[in-house]
Order: structure tokens, then C-alpha cells, then sequence
């Protein structure tokens, strides 16, 4: 068994920063900078000129803008802006030192042009339009909105995220038919392990990111992960900038939701400060269908109930600060984050059982991060590292004697000695420590070519102890939670981009490599209980892939991508998370071939039309289910072969109407099942995996509607979700017609999870332009349709939400 040792790692990319920032000393002096209007809006695309030289720049979506290799003197540097009056100012350059400017044009001086036409691709279209598909979520088109990223992704084409009940829930990815743990969350590229439960989908506000990156199947190089599926990348806000926002959240179930963000750049661009804080509370209140036991008849029946014990509390905070644009340094970030989660359970991973004193927490006083950006060799190279410590604890209570039923009743046990709502009791305090290492090196070649190179190392470790947990057999019994827990993986990527005959091809062809060490207690999946032996698990395994872009016309493409992808399980998989999911040590990694093909292209101003296509062969493929009704388990799922296709539409018939819509059909099966008593299951659907769904939206905005200068926006959206089944049928007794979508199986499928639409309308209404406030009300699932997601947890009914938001750039 390998063992990371992280004094080593730590050392070794010490003196990696040293070497890179010792011998990449930069030739010439710098002028830096940065263009805003006086309203605090940055000038995109000015134009930057130092006067007598002939050097121009362009600033970038941040006003942003940068000039090298001058020599020592005095400069007039003019910026020059569409329909505003030019500004010079002047300044003095030396070598190898960087200068810097600051601009603020008035954007009442205007300059009457007959008629300017400017194209420049914004960071959102840039990533569409990169060779490695990308599904963009725009979270700051919709900051102002009382939506969840879970929303706005499920809007998407070819993405489900499904919940376990409410605000902070847990999530479950599928994403292209792939699910759970083969899916990889990330931020700003880096994988989110060290952060545990306090930053995740189902509670972090849109506020907080510029835009999430969804990726299917193929991923970039600089995305170090070893999903098999695909990966969900949310990008942090640019720092680069003066801003203060503020919004407030009330939502039905006593729901609230508060963020603060603030960031601050120094005059001479090259020192910033700023923090991100949320807070989020719910009742989780709503009602569901529950299936309860009459006291009188012992029969069950089917009650509309409203939960009990379902709250969910989180507290999150990010201080950061840092400098950028120095001679050692593009950008020297230092942070530290913080949070505490607290959960109700009102059941376990099925909605079964009430229950009305369990718990779990998780919190982190200090995490720890730092990420440094370096480019050398005149801008050729470019190295990027990060570095995260954390160490977070854990608790998990079920200590109750006696029980409450889905009123909120509670009843005395009827045997005194019996603990545990659950039916096993636990009074459980863990410690889990990670460390995380990225380190990212790319270097241009030439103008067609570049060679891009990703590591990522985790080392996970989790110790602990339960007073009620099971014990070693023997003389002596041992606490099992107190033993150790380790899991450390290495992920490995090398990556050559090209580009051949006249752009017209784009190619990125990658190799990795994968490997992981996990060393814990063995579970019984029949009883639940540890075993009394410490278990190892020890994978390594190489990966490739290619992916190709055809630049058919400036407004049209296609794309292809093939790859041998592995997933390495992950340490709650393998570990068990010391509460409802138990520990598997003899769980395989997946393995997968997957297939990509896309085509994308812009009709004129008005349609944009996407069409994708794929094809997975997967080995071993890993789910977690229920075992019984209280512990869920994960294990393989031998063999999975499965395609699907998604279309993508927008339409802008005029500006102030915009209406998108998307369909997706996966149709994932078992074969070659060995297993003779589960030959009749030849050819099954993939279990509790939807394979038909769809969106629609539309948009529509107007100014001047309700006084002068203000603007009104309404939108509507609409899902749609296709019966599936939360457990296997025959592929003869599924339900008829095309593709399976009419009829009724023809076996006894108590397990369905029933077709669902819901229905959201929202109005959004800033009072003034100059104004940098907004008002935001919604209603959700219109209808008060019963909605039913993983594992047929059921999910909010109809919801009520008012949103504040105010933002001011200075």
C-alpha cells in the first residue's frame, strides 16, 4: 500500500514555486490596468494606446488590460471608448517593474456615431465554444432570481440533480445516464472533497459564482478529476473589481436566505481583499404522502402529512485576500473558509420510517487555502497551484428511546432498553482531515499548439467514536469508528492541444493516470454491522481520450469525442459515511468507453439550435441503493451499456422575448449479466434512472412599465419528468409503445416513480437603472404537483419566495 506523504508533496512544490519564480523574471516594464464608466460598469472592449509606439490592447470583460515589454521612460496611454470622450493620462515605465492606471469614463459625454458594430465573445460563450463540450449554466443572468443552482440545472439538456427532500438535501447528479459519485463537483476547477458539506448544490446561492461549467463525458486537461460521467465546475465572481451585494431571501417553510459579498482592488490593481458569506434556514415543513400505520386496524394507509423534523441550517463564509500583477506573481490568493451545517433527519434513505430527535452537524473553523499564478517565458507558460487543508468535524445522534409517527406524536418504547429511531443507535463524533493539492502547468508551443498538464492529489482521513457503535470481538472490544479510515488518490492528466488546416480542426488528445489507497472496516450489507478486520483497497489504472472540433462556419460546429474513462471510488463509498451509508472495501472502479457527438449552429439573430448525441459502454458501473429501509450501500453494477440523444433550442423572435426549450432520451440497460438467478433481468432499464425529460422557458422584458427608467422582467419554465421505476423489471414486462413512454408494465410495479410537470412563474423588477436595487417574487410548482425524486423521497409542493437584491459597484 502507497501512502502520500504531505510534508514531501508540500516541499516538493515549494521549491517548484521557487524554481518557476526565480528563473521567469520578466523582460521590460509593465503597464497594467483598468477601464470602469462612472455608473461602476467596466468598459468592455476599449481601446488602449500608448501614443508614439503604435501599441494597442483591448480591455477584457473585466475593463481589464495589460502592456509589456516596454522599455524605461515616460507614456501617454489613451483610451478611447465608443461614444465617449477620449482620456490620456500619463505615466512612467521601468524595467522589469510593473505601472499602473486607472480610468473612469463619464458616461454622460457622449459622442454621436452613425452606427458601430462590435463582436467580442464573453467568458460564458468562450467555454461553449471551447473544443471539450460544456453546458453553460449563466448564475449571474439570474442572480437577482429566488432560484437554486439544483434549478437552474435542471433546466439543462441531458442533466437531472434530484433531492432527499428540500433546502440542503442531499443531491444526487444524473448527468448523460451517469449518476452519484461518477459525476465530480469542483470549484473554480479544483475538486470540492475539502470542503465537505459546506459548499454544494442544493444550498449555495447563485449569488456566489459567475457561472457553473457542466461537462459530459470528455473533460478538459486542467479539470483533474476522474469522473467517468462528466464534472460540474462553479466558477467563483471575478475579484478584479469594486462591488458590495446584499440579498434576502423569504420563501414558504419559514425559508430564509441571506448572502454578502464584497470585493475590493486597490487603485494601482495589484492588492484585493474581499469575502463571500451565506447563511440559509428552512423548515422543510411540507406536506407529503406518507404511508401510515392506524394504531386501531394496523393497517397502513396513505395520509397527506406535513414533516415535522426536517429543518436544515448552514452558515458559510470565505475571507480572502491577496495580490496580483507583480513582477513574482500574476495572482498570490490566501483564504479562509468557514461553515456549519445542521440537518434534521426526518427519515432515512427511504421515506419509510419518521423521525423526530435525529440529527447530524458538520462544521470547519478554519480552512485554510492558497493558490498561486505564475506565467514565464514571455506568457508562453503559465503554472497555476492550489493548496487546501482541512479539517472538518462531524456528528451523528440517534439516541432517542421511543419513537414518533408521521403526526409528530411521540410514544414511549415498549421495551425500556430499546435506543435508536433508526433501530441502530448511534451517538457518533468524527474527524475528517484532507488535504488537497492541484498543480496545473501548461506552455504554448506555438500559435496551434499547447501542452497542458494537471495533478491532483487528495488525502483523505476520517477517525472517530459512538459510544452505541459496534465493537471488535474479543476479550477487549474496540470501539471499530475509532480505527483508522484512509483513502489517498492521485489523479494525472497530460493533455496537447492543436489546431490544423486553417482552424478548421481543433484537437485535444489526453492521457491519464489513476491511483488510490484506502485502508478501513469491512461492512456486512445483510446486517449493517462492522466487522472486526481492517480491510485495504489498492487500484491503479490508465485512462485516454481525443476529442475533435470541426469549425464548420463562424456560427456553426461539430464536435466528436471518444474515451477509455476510469472512476476510482471515492472514500464514501469505499468508507461508508459513518451514519446511513455503509462502507464496501470490495468495490471496483468503473470503467467506462463513451462516445460524443454534437453539432451546434446560430441561424441568423434568432435561433440557436443544439444537437447531441452518445454512446457508454461501462464495467462495474457504481450505484448506491437501499439495502433494507434504514442503510444504503454502494456497490457494482457489472455491465451498462447505454445511448441517448438531447436537443437544444432558443429562439429570439424580438429582443424582448426569448423562449428555450430541451429534450433529453437515455436509454441505459444491464447485459451480459452472469449472475443466473438475475438472467430474467437481461436487457433492464438501469433502476431509479429517469430516461426522459424535458424543459421549456420563456422570457419576456420590458422598460418603463411601472415608472420611468424602470424594468420589468417575467419568466415562466416548465419541466417535465417521464415515469421510471425505482428498482429493475423485466425489459419484456416494461410498458409499450414508441419508446417505451405509453401503457403500464405488465408486472406488479409498486416501485414507479409517477410522471411529473411543474410549473414556475416569476417577475423581476429593478425601479430605476441608476438604481442598483432589484425585487424578485416567484411561485413555484404552480400546481402543488406531487414531485418525487431519489429513491422516491418526495419533494416540496407549492412555494411562495420574495427576493431583495442590492449591488453597487464604486
Amino acid at each position: 500500500m502507497f501512502k502520500i506523504d504531505k510534508k514531501y508533496v508540500l516541499s516538493w512544490l515549494f521549491f517548484l514555486l521557487l524554481y518557476v519564480t526565480n528563473g521567469v523574471a520578466q523582460s521590460g516594464g509593465i503597464i497594467k490596468g483598468v477601464v470602469l464608466l462612472d455608473n461602476g460598469q467596466s468598459a468592455i472592449g476599449a481601446t488602449v494606446e500608448v501614443k508614439g509606439l503604435g501599441v494597442l490592447a483591448v480591455t477584457d470583460e473585466q475593463g481589464a488590460f495589460s502592456i509589456s515589454n516596454l522599455t524605461t521612460g515616460s507614456y501617454e496611454v489613451l483610451v478611447t471608448y465608443f461614444g465617449k470622450e477620449p482620456v490620456s493620462k500619463s505615466v512612467k515605465v521601468s524595467d522589469s517593474a510593473m505601472s499602473s492606471l486607472h480610468y473612469v469614463l463619464d458616461v454622460d459625454q457622449v459622442h454621436h456615431l452613425s452606427e458601430v458594430v462590435m463582436t467580442m465573445k464573453s467568458e460564458n460563450e468562450k467555454a461553449k465554444r471551447a473544443i471539450v463540450k460544456a453546458e453553460i449554466v449563466d448564475t449571474k443572468a439570474v442572480q437577482e432570481q429566488a432560484v437554486t443552482l439544483v434549478e437552474m440545472m435542471n433546466r439543462s439538456a441531458g442533466i437531472r440533480v434530484r433531492q432527499s427532500g428540500g433546502l440542503g438535501s442531499n443531491t444526487n447528479i444524473v448527468l448523460n445516464g451517469f449518476q452519484g459519485k461518477s459525476i465530480k463537483l469542483l470549484k473554480d476547477g479544483i475538486p470540492l472533497d475539502y470542503l465537505g458539506a459546506g459548499y454544494n448544490l442544493s444550498s449555495t446561492p447563485v449569488n456566489m459564482m459567475e457561472r457553473v461549467e457542466v461537462y459530459k463525458g470528455v473533460l478538459p486537461t486542467t479539470i483533474g478529476a476522474d469522473a467517468l460521467g462528466g464534472a460540474i465546475n462553479m466558477v467563483s465572481k471575478k475579484v478584479n473589481d469594486r462591488s458590495v451585494a446584499v440579498s434576502y431571501e423569504l420563501g414558504s417553510f419559514n425559508t430564509h436566505r441571506v448572502s454578502f459579498n464584497f470585493n475590493h482592488t486597490s487603485d494601482d490593481n495589484r492588492f484585493f481583499i474581499g469575502t463571500d458569506l451565506f447563511y440559509n434556514y428552512s423548515d422543510n415543513n411540507y406536506r407529503v404522502d406518507a404511508r401510515v400505520v392506524n394504531p386501531e386496524t394496523a393497517t397502513v394507509d396513505v395520509e397527506r402529512v406535513r414533516l415535522f423534523h426536517n429543518r436544515y441550517r448552514q452558515f458559510y463564509s470565505e475571507l480572502y485576500g491577496g495580490v496580483y500583477n507583480l513582477s513574482w506573481a500574476d495572482e498570490l490568493r490566501f483564504g479562509i473558509n468557514s461553515f456549519l451545517v445542521k440537518r434534521d433527519n426526518q427519515f432515512a434513505a427511504l421515506m419509510e420510517r419518521p423521525f423526530g430527535a435525529s440529527y447530524a452537524e458538520e462544521k470547519a473553523v478554519a480552512i485554510p487555502t492558497l493558490r498561486y499564478k505564475k506565467s514565464f517565458d514571455e506568457g508562453k507558460g503559465q503554472l497555476d497551484q492550489f493548496f487546501a487543508y482541512s479539517e472538518i468535524k462531524g456528528k451523528q445522534v440517534d439516541t432517542l428511546r421511543g419513537s414518533y409517527d408521521w403526526h409528530g406524536q411521540y410514544h414511549p418504547p415498549i421495551n425500556t432498553g430499546s435506543i435508536g429511531e433508526s433501530g441502530r443507535p448511534t451517538l457518533a463524533n468524527l474527524t475528517f482531515t484532507n488535504f488537497t493539492s492541484r498543480t496545473g502547468l501548461s506552455y504554448q508551443l506555438s500559435d496551434r499548439h499547447r501542452i497542458d498538464m494537471n495533478v491532483v492529489i487528495n488525502d483523505y482521513q476520517r477517525k472517530g467514536s459512538d459510544v452505541y457503535g459496534p465493537t471488535s470481538i474479543g476479550d477487549h472490544p474496540v470501539d471499530l469508528l475509532s480505527l483508522p479510515a484512509e483513502y489517498t488518490k492521485v489523479v494525472g492528466a497530460i493533455g496537447w492541444n492543436g489546431v490544423f488546416v486553417n482552424e478548421f480542426i481543433e484537437s485535444l488528445l489526453q492521457v491519464k493516470y489513476y491511483m488510490t489507497s484506502a485502508r478501513g472496516q469491512e461492512v456486512n450489507g445483510r446486517t449493517g454491522y462492522l466487522k472486526d478486520q481492517t480491510s485495504r483497497a489498492e487500484s491503479s489504472k490508465f485512462g485516454i481520450a481525443q476529442s475533435l472540433k470541426l469549425n464548420i462556419t463562424e456560427a456553426s460546429y461539430l464536435r466528436l469525442s471518444g474515451e477509455l474513462a476510469t472512476r476510482l471510488p471515492d472514500q464514501t463509498e469505499i468508507l461508508g459515511d459513518g451514519s446511513y451509508i455503509l462502507s464496501n472495501t470490495s468495490i471496483k472502479p468503473e470503467q467506462s468507453i463513451n462516445f460524443n457527438v454534437g453539432f451546434t449552429s446560430q441561424l441568423g439573430q434568432k435561433w440557436t439550435v443544439e444537437g447531441n448525441g452518445f454512446y457508454r459502454l461501462t464495467e462495474d458501473m457504481i450505484l448506491t441503493a437501499p439495502i433494507n429501509l434504514i442503510f444504503a450501500q454502494s456497490t457494482n453494477v457489472e455491465s451498462v451499456k447505454g445511448i441517448g440523444v438531447e436537443l437544444d433550442l432558443s429562439y429570439v423572435p424580438w429582443s424582448w422575448l426569448t423562449f428555450q426549450g430541451n429534450i433529453t432520451y437515455q436509454d441505459y440497460r444491464l447485459f451480459d449479466i452472469q449472475e443466473p438467478l438475475m438472467k430474467y433481468l437481461e436487457g433492464a432499464r438501469l433502476r431509479n434512472t429517469p430516461y426522459l425529460f424535458s424543459n421549456l422557458g420563456a422570457t419576456f422584458q420590458f422598460s418603463n412599465v411601472l415608472s420611468r427608467q424602470d424594468t420589468l422582467r417575467a419568466y415562466y419554465n416548465f419541466s417535465y419528468v417521464h415515469a421510471y421505476y425505482l428498482n429493475y423489471i423485466p425489459k419484456d414486462a416494461e410498458p409499450g409503445g414508441l419508446l417505451g413512454l405509453w401503457g403500464k408494465a405488465k408486472v406488479d410495479a409498486p416501485n414507479i416513480i409517477p410522471s411529473q410537470a411543474v410549473h414556475n412563474l416569476g417577475v423581476l423588477w429593478k425601479p430605476k437603472q441608476s438604481l442598483p436595487l432589484t425585487i424578485n417574487v416567484e411561485c413555484k410548482n404552480i400546481l402543488d404537483s406531487n414531485i418525487y425524486d431519489n429513491f422516491k423521497v418526495q419533494n416540496a409542493g407549492r412555494s411562495f419566495h420574495v427576493k431583495l437584491s442590492y449591488m453597487l459597484n464604486y
